[in-house]
């Protein structure tokens, strides 16, 4: 019997394996990788990760870029992004029974990284809080978003050089709340959350480090976070 229900056994089927979800997980944190890189951060052999690699493009999880001689994988688009940044939260959700374990990650992944293209971990969710607190979001629950206030609109501007009027006006692609999963508690996504870690790089607030997703909070960073939020990392 055929109905309207969208099929997600495929890709279910596709994130099932092991190997290909530590590779699309490599991959959170928005950038691209060569085939040699992924192989690596999941431990396989250069033609098992190939043959994955081909199962994630046909399925259309990835999408392949050449650049000179090399090939670059990343995410197909940000709803992959955000499915595999839910699911991360749910196969960590029975720890929240048992409060005794130790929270997931290594100290510096749980501090500061990137979620595809926004700041992620304990420096994204006070942010996204702080934000709040100061009046330049408004969330809204039932919607899983937020709303950008006039007063945060002119804070973004003077001081991350960030033209909130160029952005898109859709609320939902504007600013959306997603739940973090070492944190447990919301940090902005959407195309605001982009601008916003964005403008952290290009500003030297953070630093990326090589060979994860996790990021520096420069000694800049820190004074920006005390100056405007009175937030200690």
């Amino acid at each position: 019997m055929s109905d309207d229900l969208p099929d997600i056994s495929r890709l279910a089927s596709l994130l099932a394996d092991p190997g290909r979800s530590r590779m699309l997980l490599a991959l959170l944190g928005g950038q691209m990788a060569t085939a040699s890189d992924l192989a690596q951060a999941a431990n396989l052999s250069p033609q098992a990760a190939s043959n994955h690699l081909a199962r994630l493009l046909d399925g259309g999880v990835l999408r392949v870029e050449s650049r000179g001689r090399y090939r670059y994988y990343t995410l197909a688009n940000v709803q992959i992004a955000h499915a595999l940044e839910a699911l991360a939260v749910a196969a960590h959700g029975h720890d929240l029974s048992r409060p005794t374990l130790r929270r997931k990650g290594n100290g510096e992944i749980r501090l500061a990284r990137t979620c595809y293209r926004h700041l992620a971990g304990r420096l994204g969710t006070l942010l996204c809080e702080a934000m709040v607190d100061k009046g330049y979001l408004q969330p809204d629950t039932e919607a899983r978003a937020f709303d950008l206030t006039a007063s945060g609109q002119q804070w973004l501007q003077a001081t991350l050089a960030i033209d909130c009027t160029a952005l898109p006006l859709k609320r939902r692609e504007l600013a959306r709340a997603c739940l973090d999963w070492s944190e447990r508690r919301d940090h902005l996504a959407g195309v605001l959350g982009e601008a916003l870690c964005t403008a952290f790089v290009t500003q030297g607030l953070v630093q990326r480090r090589s060979g994860n997703r996790s990021l520096i909070v420069t000694a800049a960073g820190r004074h920006f976070l005390r100056h405007h939020f009175d937030l200690v990392l």
